[in-house]
């Protein structure tokens, strides 16, 4: 596999190496996620609900048991004095009686605690990962807080947490950290195996979207418990499950329903960063190119421009995806850049082709480069003289030699000619020769708002749309060659909403995973299964059109007061972009 510079190793680490020393090989062990619901205000009932169901998941052979979050409290309190009344300490009765569990059982269990800071005097939505011996081993405290969390809660104080355990390497999480991308991303670079995540998810789309494709974009189990059942205004549908590092869901109790799911866990799956097809997780990210992602909001180019006065109707046009490029037919580089210049006529104005457009395959080798060259030089004129003709925009992916090297990238071409060209940042994994990557994510100025571009296997991942989202993007172009249907059904949904973009994905039709080409707005789809929200389309020459409001893309909250770029703690993102996996002394990390 070729490589560009500066996309190898973590600087100063050798993670393979890392993983060895992390513990013995071979580590199997079964995990149960619990899906109940707390009473609210009622420690001597929730901690007996904690007793039944921790012998029932011990019954079916469970090592680790996961509750659901504020599992000691019920959540939905009248006030903040409320939430003070029913808090406890570590040191109190709840984390007691789980200790006392732990111990009787031989086992580990992790839940979800309405926490009054022992010393601080505040309190946190917090998770408790304790041992078989029954010390607290692991503390989380809740970092992205939901609207009511906020009328009680602090946010938290103890960082991204990772613990070496006998069942291998955790890390904690508490629902909605899951919507924030650093989150999880940040526990995996600290080399957690198991992501546990205690939840309370108010919508399917948390656990049938969010919590496979963290443990996707990660190669991670994903250990998530939440509640079912109704909590004064709240309903919790459930959606407890077990996820495995290629996004598949191994097992889940049922919605609606109480109960307890097992699945049996083999932490090496963890270990192995490859994806399905060439490629790693880890060895193959930018850090240096991630930089942004540790600034302060205040600091970015966003924060800036979420401030700019916009008029909705006077800042909409049409974007699409355009399903089509050169195949082995000799005309069908002609067929595509016809079918470029009909969707043009129709009056779109952003149009996003596919990976390698004017190759006659998915993954060129290096003899089809060079044989393609004037090709892709009057494909590249062509296009500009389609976006004179009719005043719009397009992003036309290249690959080309210079000097013996391979360059990936894509140049964005409008009606005055050249706007901008993006150099890949992550080169794709598979290509021949030397490859030469980009150094940083750019942002464009357009007629049509600001665009950034992922190729390829930038898309994989999710720092590269968190960087150019912090960038000020409206709209994120991927033009993408998928390998596998994992690739569509986990990763675009989350750089949309995660980012409150708008994202055009343009596929080739030959590539392993074909075709599905669409265009996601910063809301995503009504629907979390994308296969039912927007079924692919395989048929090659196929126009994938989408109605682009920029008003949409310059608001990022989700729900009110709760912000997907601000209310990020860049404070504790720092694995991602210093290159370096760090301690795991944490902050309340033992007791």
């Amino acid at each position: 596999m070729g490589t560009g510079d500066g996309a190898g190793m973590l600087p100063g680490q050798n993670w393979r190496a890392d993983q060895k020393a992390r513990g013995p090989k071979g580590i199997e062990f079964r995990a149960a996620v619990v899906q109940t619901l707390a009473t609210l205000d009622d420690l001597d009932a929730n901690i007996a609900l904690v007793r039944h169901y921790t012998e029932e998941a011990v019954r079916m052979g469970a090592r680790l048991v996961v509750f659901p979050e504020c599992m000691n409290s019920g959540y939905l309190f009248d006030d903040a004095a409320h939430c003070r009344k029913v808090a406890e300490p570590i040191s109190g009765r709840y984390v007691a009686a789980l200790a006392d569990l732990c111990r009787e059982h031989n086992i580990l269990i992790a839940s979800g605690f309405t926490e009054l800071g022992e010393h601080s005097g505040r309190v946190f939505n917090s998770g408790l990962l304790i041992d078989s011996e029954g010390r607290v081993i692991a503390h989380y405290q809740k970092q992205f807080l939901a609207t009511h969390d906020q009328n009680w809660f602090s946010v938290g104080e103890c960082g991204c947490p990772v613990v070496d355990t006998e069942l291998g390497r955790l890390g904690l999480l508490i629902c909605f950290d899951g919507r924030i991308p650093e989150i999880a991303r940040s526990l995996m670079i600290q080399g957690a195996d198991v992501i546990v995540d205690m939840a309370n998810f108010f919508a399917m789309d948390q656990a049938e979207m969010w919590v496979p494709a963290r443990a996707y974009e990660n190669g991670v189990w994903v250990v998530a418990a939440t509640k079912a059942g109704v909590e004064r205004s709240i309903y919790y549908p459930g959606g407890s499950m077990i996820v495995s590092p290629d996004g598949d869901v191994r097992a889940q109790v049922p919605y609606d329903r109480h109960g307890v799911a097992v699945a049996d866990i083999t932490v090496d799956r963890a270990r192995d960063k490859r994806w399905f097809y060439f490629g790693d997780r880890v060895a193959d990210r930018r850090p240096a190119a991630y930089s942004i992602m540790g600034k302060p909001f205040d600091q970015t180019p966003v924060a800036a421009m979420l401030g700019e006065a916009l008029v909705p109707e006077q800042s909409t046009v049409k974007a699409a995806s355009v399903q089509a490029h050169a195949l082995a037919n000799p005309s069908s580089l002609k067929d595509a850049l016809d079918m470029v210049d009909h969707t043009a006529k129709l009056g779109v104005k952003i149009l996003v082709l596919p990976q390698y457009f004017a190759m006659p395959s998915w993954l060129p080798g290096h003899s089809e480069v060079s044989d393609q060259s004037q090709a892709q030089e009057d494909a590249r004129g062509r296009v500009a003289g389609i976006c004179r003709r009719y005043r719009c925009l397009a992003v036309l992916p290249t690959l080309e030699e210079q000097d013996g090297e391979l360059v990936q990238s894509a140049s964005l071409i409008d009606d005055s000619g050249l706007v901008g060209v993006q150099r890949q940042v992550h080169p794709d994994p598979g290509l021949p020769g030397r490859l030469v990557a980009g150094q940083d994510f750019d942002v464009f100025e357009t007629s049509f708002g600001r665009l950034g571009v992922l190729i390829g296997y930038d898309g994989m991942f999710p720092e590269s749309s968190r960087v150019l989202a912090l960038k000020g993007a409206d709209i994120i172009a991927w033009t993408c060659a998928w390998r596998t249907p994992q690739d569509r059904k986990l990763l675009a949904v989350p750089k949309a909403e995660d980012n409150r973009c708008f994202v055009v994905c343009a596929n080739r039709t030959d590539c392993p995973y074909p075709g599905g080409s669409l265009v996601i707005g910063p809301t995503g789809f009504p629907m979390s299964d994308l296969d039912v929200a927007a079924p692919p389309v395989t048929r090659h020459g196929a126009v994938m059109p989408g109605f682009v409001n920029l008003a949409l893309a310059r608001q990022k909250s989700m729900i009110p007061g709760v912000d997907m770029l601000r209310n990020r703690l860049v404070e504790t993102y720092g694995p991602l972009t210093d290159g370096e996996l760090v301690s795991t002394n944490f902050p309340g990390a033992g007791a």
